[in-house]
């Protein structure tokens, strides 16, 4: 099954492809956007080539998806958003997303991850979305609360990432709630 194109009124989510790996670098290589991700910034190019081969392996193992987000007038990533961790016993999956520093602040992770949460709670049949983000990160705090999700607590000493252990702000989104908010929009 391949994964399905969504979209808004301005921007689309497509799959991540070999045309993306400059764009996917070019993200992933500023350390302003990984400074809350659990990798690296990016060095070498070949990094993007794995990315792009893992993201496509965990969507063919039903373990996860992520999309390239791009404007409708021009096809060319700008970030990426998707779901990680699938857990199908319990019927949740685990948030991420990433953008360009230029095109921060702009409203496009707002448009773009209720289509993506349209997806796995109709589509894919899901109960719970989560994410995690790091209690330093307000502007990811406010992006989840603007969306719906709930702040559940903050998990001390959750991650080993970068050499050091990390506390993370664990949110998330049940179906209920996501439908009681659809309505209202």
């Amino acid at each position: 099954m391949q994964l399905p194109i969504l979209s808004t009124e301005q921007l689309v989510l497509r799959p991540i492809t070999e045309k993306d790996t400059a764009a996917l670098f070019s993200l992933f290589s500023k350390e302003e956007v990984t400074r809350y991700m659990d990798i690296d910034a990016f060095s070498n190019i070949t990094e993007a080539t794995q990315i792009i081969t893992y993201f496509r392996e965990r969507w063919e193992k039903q373990e996860g998806m992520r999309w390239a987000i791009t404007f409708k007038d021009k096809d060319e990533l700008v970030g990426t958003c998707g779901f990680h961790h699938w857990n199908k016993t319990h019927y949740k999956i685990e948030l991420g997303y990433d953008l360009l520093p230029a095109y921060w602040g702009k409203g496009i992770m707002t448009s773009v991850i209720p289509v993506a949460l349209k997806f796995v709670y109709d589509e894919l049949q899901l109960n719970r979305v989560e994410a995690f983000v790091d209690p330093l990160n307000e502007a990811s705090s406010r992006l989840l609360g603007r969306l719906g999700f709930r702040h559940e607590g903050m998990l001390r000493d959750a991650f080993f990432e970068k050499g050091k252990f990390v506390d993370a702000d664990l949110y998330s989104l049940l179906r209920r709630e996501y439908d009681r908010e659809t309505i209202w929009q």
